[in-house]
């Protein structure tokens, strides 16, 4: 196999969105994804490993758990899916999402700036989040599905939400008296683009924003928090975050922050959780964690500031 078909592990990383940590675990526990080497020694992945991650990820967020797809050929997960399209009901799409997707075909993006643009127009920064971008998202999904679609137009689509919400956030201002929030995703969760709706809702809703993504350890998200002065920090947990080692995750840096400092969760994971972890808050849809934003008798270290 020449070097120009392997994928360095970084590289998969971002291509996927699967975590290093995890395709390490699956390697032990599955056998799979193998590596290789490159010439110089380094590690490397095939060209049709990264096939079978971004199969294998998709298979996943429509509800197949890791041991039912991760060790199986590449034609086995290829039946899975055509079974899937097969067995995806045909909905009605919205007129802005369907509009959104044909111009991601045909590699529009000014056109898709410009209708982005439209939407955000005629309401509130989280209105367009839960009535446009969130719905887009899930039809893209269903599109992709459906072999309506490739990746890379999924990634478009994403790139262009991303740079979109970042923009609008910039020109919000915060209010007095309202918290700092650090916005950050656990260590092996690399789904940004939850966290960043959050923060546009929450940016808007009057909050002093952060974020400082992923790939940083709980121990340095201590740090950040305490460094920037942060009363609130946000987790964003997507499908794709193990169930089971949310709550650890949540404990762990509970225990590590100063109590001070809230931690709030949110993200598609979270819902399952049946018990809440002591001293956290776990909200299901963006609105919560809105209108916890006024809920004064946390945040004296807040309007504390604020007089000063």
């Amino acid at each position: 196999m020449s070097i120009a078909r392997l994928v360095s592990p970084s590289e998969i990383e971002r291509e996927t969105g699967l975590a290093k940590d995890q395709l390490r675990k699956w390697r032990q526990r599955f056998g799979f994804p193998l590596m290789q080497s490159t010439a110089d020694g380094k590690a490397a992945y095939s060209r049709e490993t990264v096939v079978q991650l971004l199969l294998i990820k998709r298979l996943l967020e429509a509800g197949f758990r890791p041991g039912q797809i991760v060790a199986l050929p590449l034609p086995e997960l290829e039946k899975l899916k055509l079974g899937l399209l097969l067995s995806v009901p045909v909905v009605c799409r919205d007129e802005t999402s369907q509009a959104l997707i044909d111009l991601v075909k045909r590699a529009d993006m000014a056109g898709f700036r410009v209708l982005f643009a439209e939407q955000r127009a005629r309401g509130t920064l989280a209105d367009f989040v839960s009535d446009t971008v969130a719905p887009l998202l899930g039809n893209v999904g269903e599109a992709w599905k459906r072999n309506e679609i490739e990746i890379f137009h999924e990634h478009l689509c994403t790139c262009c939400i991303e740079r979109y919400l970042h923009a609008e956030i910039l020109k919000l201002q915060p209010k007095n008296g309202l918290p700092t929030v650090l916005f950050a995703l656990p260590p092996g969760e690399h789904h940004l683009i939850g966290l960043l709706m959050a923060e546009a809702a929450m940016a808007e809703g009057g909050a002093r924003t952060i974020s400082i993504g992923s790939d940083i350890s709980l121990d340095n998200l201590k740090q950040a928090a305490i460094s920037c002065r942060a009363d609130v920090v946000a987790l964003s947990f997507s499908f794709a975050y193990p169930a089971r080692d949310i709550v650890p995750t949540l404990r762990h840096l509970r225990r590590l922050l100063p109590i001070p400092i809230q931690l709030w969760a949110g993200g598609s994971s979270v819902t399952g959780i049946r018990k809440h972890p002591k001293g956290v808050r776990i909200f299901s849809q963006m609105s919560e964690a809105v209108a916890a934003l006024n809920d004064a008798a946390l945040y004296d270290r807040a309007s504390a500031r604020s007089c000063h």
